[in-house]
């Protein structure tokens, strides 16, 4: 709930415009709607001048006319334009009429809006409807499955989580893939846009694909741009006040079936036994009473809850929306959560030939993360045993944990580290942007814009001294008692952009021009520091509560700064022939003097067919078909690529003893070579539509080429330095993308279907001479690495063994090839392939045994409607992507001493001759630990995104309620449904294949709400 808040809107409105001396011909009049109410704010222009009016409170006008034969030209957003020839008329009453479709079809294209049917590039707009209907945090989740070609995975059910978003696909190996965020004109100076932006207040969506539609941004659309424009005011329009508030329970959405103490036991006793080590001593002969379900510990029912109020109102020459919103988010993990409070102010004002405007957003999000260390808290849930009591009120902290009779106790205990463990990131950031734009004379029109982005981020982390055993021995991976670790981050960015729009008709040609400089700053400051012991405490959690030092305190500065000139001409014939060219010269700081400028450009051609002569009386409403290539560039690379670093770890000792910490050469190596990550795009596609507009289809096919890609490289120890930048290779994106769409209506009943789908295919094209292939960093738990980028793959290869079942008897093992070295192998063992044919398993016979591409997304939105009553179904899905399951890997690999599923009491014997389940044995004791498509699953699955039913109140029972503009109910369920072959916690995984050790799960989410308007 949110407490002790008062919200009051004041909104004035001052109205006022100059006299202008007395002239030979004065025309007056009023103009309204169809419902005969007054449009408030009305352009009145006197045709081929600038001169020209707008209508008061009460839709009135009155003009001094200047030309011999005047014709007055009368628009309003939202409604169609209308010409009228005064002749000896003084007097005019004038109706408008709504343009309802003008205003769906109208597309964000960067620095400007177009039709829909003259877009020549590959845009897909997302309307409110879509969106705000949603129970959702973040808009991104409201987007999954609706459009084609956008690739978002909730790979981390963390509250607050931002989703891992992709635009045809990932076409970079070190630099971000992260698409470009466009919000209200202001460039946001990272991705994180889950905690800037509160869905409610989005009116649409605009998603650029392709180089044509993104070239206008340059070098940093290679990855694609997302615009979305936030709720304004409308002109002419009522005060109008909005109430939302929906709420409800989570649970997570799934849980592994592990072993209880009995089983855990007895499968603990078999491989100590199979493997000649010792039982472990609590677990040898003795009966066991504890039973503990860790994730059943550590999970619970969660909840999240919204509120929010917003208005809008406007004016003869101007408009105001704003907005307040609390989002409350209680995760389904003990400890965890996220709350977020915004408040949104959009303003415009039009004074005759000027129009002035600003946009301003306060958000602050704090973020209850728990524990993030070696592996997460689900990892240690998982591996726990289950023969270990949660609490002990005799240890310090209350809890209790593995010791010495207990077998491997160097684990983290989950409940006690996520209970005990402090740790939250507060950030405050604040996105303000002001215009001014003036009509220099009829169709040229200078706008300037200046916007600003600051944001503040402070992350703590304490952790109190605890105990888990009688040993005296402080817990595994804090040695040092309490532990306090503090973070303030400082990022800030100011954007200026000048351009110059002119727009003109030539009888049938129709031209539109754009030129524009802008500049842009960004920088970001950070401090940390860590301390342990001494005075620490949960009384006291405060720096200087102890001199004890873990690690030197840092504080980086970064500056960018990039400089742009930008230009667009658009030009059509008829409406039938159209074409776009786009120029965009950027300049980066990241580079040096001699890389740092590049060009990059687009063009695109279009053919509206269905206006053509020959179709008039032929079955397309709309048929368009159109091309596209063009260049774009990447500039989400590490700051300092360019530049060599110093390393500051070097200490020396002088006078004996005095310890001296110094700098000295020996980490990244300057290459002055380094140049801009560059993309080629080229596309093709058909909209159409038949059947009196009800049934519409897209379809696209693209090729996208990434060149000269970043790779952080590491270098041999023996060159005296850790590691360079260089561009590494290519990667190709090539796929296809349909949508369709129905709608209709009968009678009171109205439906509409929309599906999408995308075919996509990556693969590396060239690497730099002298790179054969690139492999993930070797993680600590990792004998090899599970990724390979090599030519004629994707970025996201799974390499490894491959497996060819279980060895049955010894007999099959002689019969060879030779096992893999190192350990014996037996039957029961993984048997693997001898891919090179020379009669020995060996490092060589490692190849590629799976590709995470997602080869195919997919949604599809069923929405339906009868007198009050809405329903709406969503689902989204994924096909094709292997993955490689790390915890199956765990919780079936006899890895030290932890617990595991419940598949392992079918483990491979001499009487049970498992085809499934290797024997029992410890992992150092097998080589069934080795990387190979023994681990490796499909991760394809259909998710029931949102469904939800609602029920509007009608006019006549709303008017009886104070007269209420809207009133409507509805219940909501998401992620209800998973249909999948995976056997892991949830096929949604990040999207190189490689699980995490342990991830926060998905939850399943149960909603109520009500929606109120006056």
């Amino acid at each position: 709930m949110i407490n002790r808040i008062r919200l009051f809107y004041f909104l004035v409105f001052v109205l006022c415009w100059g006299s202008a001396q007395a002239q030979d011909k004065i025309v007056s009049g009023i103009i309204r709607d169809v419902n005969k109410q007054p449009l408030i704010g009305t352009n009145v222009v006197e045709k081929g001048t600038i001169n020209g009016t707008i209508t008061d409170l009460e839709g009135k006008f009155s003009l001094v006319l200047t030309t011999e034969n005047p014709v007055l030209v009368f628009s309003f957003i939202g409604y169609l334009e209308q010409e009228i020839t005064v002749g000896s008329q003084t007097d005019l009453m004038v109706t408008l009429e709504e343009d309802l479709a003008e205003l769906d079809e109208l597309v964000v294209i960067g620095y400007g809006t177009q039709k829909k049917e003259n877009v020549t590039g590959a845009i897909t707009k997302v309307g409110k409807d879509a969106i705000e209907g949603r129970p959702v945090a973040d808009f991104q989740s409201a987007l999954q499955g609706q459009v084609a070609g956008l690739q978002i995975t909730g790979t981390d059910g963390q509250p607050g989580a931002a989703p891992t978003i992709r635009i045809r696909g990932t076409g970079t190996i070190t630099g971000g893939s992260e698409p470009l965020y466009v919000i209200d004109g202001v460039i946001l100076q990272d991705g994180d846009a889950f905690s800037t932006i509160n869905p409610s207040d989005i009116e649409s969506v605009n998603v650029l694909k392709d180089a044509s539609a993104a070239a206008i941004y340059g070098a940093r659309a290679a990855n694609g741009v997302i615009i979305i424009q936030t709720k304004r005011g409308k002109s002419g329009g009522k005060p109008q006040f909005n109430v939302n508030i929906f709420g409800g329970p989570k649970t997570v959405t799934n849980k592994l079936d592990m072993m209880n103490s009995q089983e855990y036991q007895q499968v603990m006793n078999t491989v100590k036994d199979n493997s000649g080590l010792p039982r472990i001593p609590n677990l040898d002969g003795t009966t066991i009473t504890t039973n503990t379900d860790w994730q059943d510990e550590l999970y619970q029912t969660g909840y999240q809850q919204s509120y929010e109020l917003s208005g809008s109102t406007s004016g003869k020459n101007g408009s105001i929306y704003a907005s307040i919103n609390h989002y409350d988010e209680k995760g389904t993990m003990i400890n965890t959560g996220f709350t977020r409070t915004s408040m949104r102010i959009n303003s415009d004002l039009t004074v005759k030939r000027f129009k002035f405007g600003n946009t301003i957003s306060y958000t602050r999000s704090n973020y209850n993360l728990g524990y993030l260390g070696d592996r997460n808290p689900t990892f240690w849930a998982l591996a726990y045993s289950p023969a270990i009591e949660v609490k002990n009120p005799d240890n310090l902290g209350g809890y209790n944990g593995l010791g010495p009779l207990d077998g491997d106790y160097n684990m983290i205990q989950p409940v006690a580290t996520q209970n005990l463990l402090d740790r939250n990131r507060v950030i405050n950031r604040v996105i303000a942007s002001v215009y001014g734009e003036v009509e220099l004379f009829h169709g040229l029109n200078f706008k300037t814009n200046l916007a600003a982005d600051v944001s503040n981020i402070h992350h703590k982390m304490f952790m109190p001294e605890f105990y888990l055993n009688d040993t005296g021995e402080p817990p595994y991976l804090f040695p040092r008692g309490a532990e306090l670790h503090e973070e303030r981050n400082e990022r800030s960015m100011w954007l200026w952009e000048n351009t110059l729009n002119y727009k003109k008709t030539f009888g049938k040609h129709n031209l539109g021009l754009l030129a524009g400089y802008t500049m842009q700053h960004s920088r970001q400051n950070w401090m940390n520091a860590s301390v342990y012991g001494g005075n620490l405490s949960s009384e006291l959690p405060i720096l200087n509560g102890s001199p004890n030092i873990i690690a030197d305190s840092k504080s980086p500065l970064y500056d960018k700064n990039t400089l742009s000139y930008i230009g667009r001409a658009i030009y059509d014939y008829d409406g039938k022939y159209m074409a776009t060219f786009n120029f965009r010269r950027d300049g980066s700081s990241v580079f040096t003097d001699e890389n740092r400028f590049h060009n990059f450009m687009s063009g695109s051609v279009g053919w509206l067919i269905s206006k053509e002569g020959f179709m008039v009386n032929g079955p397309f409403d709309l048929l368009k078909l159109r091309a596209s290539y063009g260049s774009l560039g990447n500039d989400q690379i590490n700051q300092r690529a360019t530049q060599s670093l110093l390393n500051s770890v070097p200490r020396y000792v002088f006078n004996g003893g005095t310890l001296v910490p110094t700098v000295a050469p020996g980490a990244q190596v300057f290459n002055p070579a380094l140049v801009w990550e560059k993309q080629v795009q080229t596309n093709v596609g058909i909209d159409a539509a038949v059947l009196k507009n009800r049934l519409s289809f897209t379809v696209d096919y693209f090729i996208k080429v990434s060149d000269d890609l970043l790779l952080d490289y590491t270098l041999p120890s023996s060159t005296g330095y850790k590691n360079v930048f260089v561009n590494a290779g290519e990667v190709q994106n090539k796929g296809w993308e349909f949508s369709v769409n129905w709608g209709d209506k009968k009678g009171e009943f109205t439906y509409s279907i929309g599906a999408n789908a995308t075919f996509i295919n990556n693969e590396v094209t060239r690497l730099a001479e002298g790179l054969p292939f690139i492999t993930e960093s070797k993680k600590a738990n990792w004998e090899f690495t599970r990724n390979r980028i090599e030519v004629g793959h994707s970025l996201y290869s799974l390499y490894g063994f491959k497996s060819d079942g279980i060895y049955q008897s010894q007999a099959e093992i002689d019969a060879g090839p030779t096992p893999y070295p190192g350990a014996e192998t037996k039957p029961g063992d993984i048997r693997y392939v001898d891919v090179n044919g020379d009669g020995e398993i060996t490092d060589d016979d490692r190849t590629f045994i799976g590709d995470a591409n997602q080869s195919v997304t997919y949604g599809m939105n069923i929405n339906m409607g009868y007198k009050g009553f809405d329903f709406n179904l969503q689902l989204q899905g994924v096909y094709g992507n292997d993955v490689f399951n790390s915890t199956r890997f765990y919780t079936q690999g006899y890895d030290r001493d932890f617990n595991m599923t419940k598949d392992v009491l079918g483990a491979w014997t001499p009487e049970n001759k498992s085809t499934t389940q290797p024997r029992a044995i410890a992992k150092q004791l097998s080589n069934n630990d080795v990387i190979s498509d023994w681990w490796v699953e499909k991760a394809s699955y259909l998710r029931v995104k949102n469904l939800q039913l609602g029920y509007s109140f009608n006019e006549s029972l709303r008017s009886k309620m104070g007269g209420l503009s809207k009133l409507r109910l509805y219940v909501a369920g998401q992620n209800l449904f998973t249909f999948t072959n995976y056997s892991g916690l949830d096929p949604e995984v990040q999207l190189d294949g490689i699980i995490p050790d342990g991830t926060y799960p998905m939850s399943r989410s149960f909603i109520a709400g009500i929606q109120v308007g006056f």
